[in-house]
């Protein structure tokens, strides 16, 4: 089953990055315009194409945060950097 980013997670993701949607879609293989039209919620969004941009995302370092495991779309979540390093992340005492 995949994973259904939001619009909401994307542009987080990108503005985690500093990355325009030109930048996205040129990593991605994605269009510009189909990126946009998603974002501005004109269009949804495949699985394919939603794969293609976590990957790309999740390459580099950005760590999507699900809320709703029950569902294939990530609902009520948002993103962090990945930890480079295992054991270096914040525990809870």
């Amino acid at each position: 089953m995949a994973t259904l980013l939001t619009a909401d997670l994307i542009r987080a993701g990108r503005a985690l990055l500093g990355w325009t949607q030109l930048e996205l879609a040129r990593r991605s293989g994605v269009t510009q315009k189909a990126l946009s039209d998603f974002e501005l919620g004109k269009k949804p969004l495949t699985a394919k194409v939603s794969d293609k941009l976590r990957v790309v995302l999740e390459e580099n370092r950005v760590q999507f945060i699900a809320v709703n495991a029950e569902s294939s779309e990530i609902v009520g979540a948002g993103v962090r950097w990945r930890p480079e390093h295992h054991g270096l992340d914040i525990k809870i005492l």
